[in-house]
C-alpha cells in the first residue's frame, strides 16, 4: 500500500511541485510580508516656533530611521486632510515658544494627530514618536542645551533588555509560525483528498476487497505523506536559517520530534475528512472553512490567545496548531528543552491518537 502511494506521488509531477516547491515559495513570500514592524512612517511636522530646539527635534526624528519627515503644507486646518488623503500617517504640531519654554524649564506640550483607521499602525506609530521625543528631551538635558538653568536629569534611569529577540523584529516571531501553518495546510489538504480520489477514480472497491484491514489502509495512505511532511520541514528549516537568518536556539531533534506528533494530527484530520465527503471539492471546502480558518484564528498565529474572550480561550484547547506553534517558537527563539515542551508534546500526541482512531473507525463504517 505504501509502495503504491509513493509510486502514484512520484508519477504525479504536479503534485510533487505542489507539496514541495509551493510551501517553500509561500514561506519566502509570507515570511517577508507577514511583519508588524512599521518603518518609513510619513510624519508631517507643523513647526510654529522655527527655533533651534524645534529644528533639532525634527532632525532627530528624521535620523531615527522610523520617520520620513516633511513640513506640513498649507494652513493648520489642512492637517486633517493630510491624514485623510494618506499623505501623512502622523502630524506633529510644535507650538510657538517651544524653544523659549524649554529654556525656562517649563512644560512644553506638543500635539500629535494620528491616523487611527489602522489601529496597529496608530498605536505603534504613536509609541515610536513618543519614544523619540523622550530621547530628544533626555539628550537636550544631558548636553545642557536648555540654558544656564539646565534640566535636572531623571532620578531613575530604566535600562531594558529584550531577551530571545533583541531587535524586537516581528519577522523572527512570525516566520516559525508560518512554517507550522504551511505544514498544516499542505499535509491536511492532500490527505483529505486521498480516499476521495480513490472513490472518484473507481479504485475504492479494489481496496475494499484486499486482505488489508481498515487500519492498514489508513496507515498505507498516511505514511507516504509523513515522509513528504518531513521533507517539507527540512526545506523550511534551511530557508529560515539561510534566507531569514533566524538561528535555532533549541535542538533540531526536538523540532523533528514535535513535528512528527503534529503530522499525526494534521494527517489524521485530513484522513477523517476524506471519510466524510464524496468529492475532492467537498473535501477542500470542508478543510478550508471548518478546519484551517478556525485553526489560524484560534491558534495564536496572528492574534495572542491571551487577548481573546474567555470562551474563545477555552476553545483554543482543541486546536493542535496552537500547541505546535508554541513548541516551534519555543525551540527557535528560547531554546526550550523537553522540560518546557512536554505539555505541548502530550497534547499533540493525544490529538494524533484520538483523530487517527476516529478516522479508522469512520473508515470501517464505510467498509460495512
Amino acid at each position: 500500500m505504501v509502495a503504491k502511494e509513493l509510486s502514484q506521488i512520484r508519477r504525479d509531477r504536479n503534485l510533487v511541485r505542489l507539496l514541495i516547491v509551493a510551501p517553500v515559495i509561500q514561506l519566502l513570500v509570507m515570511g517577508f510580508a507577514a511583519t508588524t514592524d512599521i518603518r518609513e512612517i510619513k510624519l508631517a511636522v507643523r513647526d510654529n516656533d522655527h527655533s533651534w530646539h524645534s529644528r533639532e527635534l525634527c532632525r532627530m526624528l528624521g535620523a531615527s530611521g522610523y520617520f520620513n519627515v516633511f513640513c506640513a503644507p498649507g494652513p493648520a486646518g489642512n492637517d486633517g486632510n493630510l491624514l485623510a488623503s494618506g499623505k501623512a500617517g502622523l502630524v506633529l504640531v510644535i507650538p510657538p515658544q517651544f524653544g523659549a519654554n524649554m529654556l525656562k524649564r517649563q512644560p512644553v506640550p506638543v500635539q500629535v494627530l494620528v491616523d487611527g483607521s489602522d489601529s496597529n499602525f496608530g498605536v505603534q506609530g504613536l509609541n515610536y514618536l513618543q519614544k523619540a521625543v523622550r530621547l530628544y528631551a533626555a539628550a537636550i538635558a544631558a548636553k545642557g542645551q536648555s540654558g544656564p538653568g539646565r534640566f535636572a536629569p531623571p532620578a531613575v534611569n530604566i535600562e531594558s533588555r529584550a531577551w530571545y529577540n533583541p531587535g524586537l523584529v516581528s519577522r523572527v516571531y512570525m516566520v516559525p509560525a508560518i512554517m507550522a501553518l504551511l505544514l498544516l495546510v499542505t499535509t491536511m489538504l492532500v490527505t483529505s483528498m486521498a480516499l476521495v480520489k480513490e472513490r472518484e477514480n473507481g479504485t475504492m472497491e479494489q481496496l475494499i476487497v484486499t486482505p488489508l484491514r481498515p487500519g492498514e489502509i489508513i496507515a498505507g495512505k498516511l505514511l507516504p505523506f509523513v515522509l513528504i511532511g518531513f521533507i517539507e520541514l527540512v526545506f523550511a528549516v534551511l530557508v529560515i536559517r539561510f534566507v531569514f537568518q533566524i538561528h535555532m536556539r533549541g535542538s533540531i531533534v526536538s523540532l523533528f520530534a514535535l513535528s512528527g506528533l503534529f503530522l499525526l494530527s494534521t494527517l489524521g484530520i485530513g484522513l477523517f475528512i476524506s471519510t466524510l465527503v464524496k468529492t475532492q471539492q467537498q473535501a477542500m471546502l470542508l478543510a478550508a472553512f471548518f478546519v484551517m480558518m478556525p485553526f489560524v484564528l484560534l491558534s495564536g498565529f496572528a492574534f495572542p490567545v491571551e487577548n481573546m474572550p474567555e470562551l474563545m480561550q477555552e476553545l483554543t484547547v482543541l486546536i493542535p496548531l496552537k500547541y505546535y506553534i508554541l513548541a516551534v517558537r519555543g525551540i527557535y527563539l528560547k531554546g526550550q528543552g523537553w522540560a518546557e515542551l512536554l505539555p505541548q508534546a502530550l497534547a499533540l500526541l493525544a490529538w494524533g491518537v484520538v483523530i487517527l482512531g476516529v478516522a479508522v473507525a469512520s473508515f470501517r463504517k464505510k467498509l460495512d
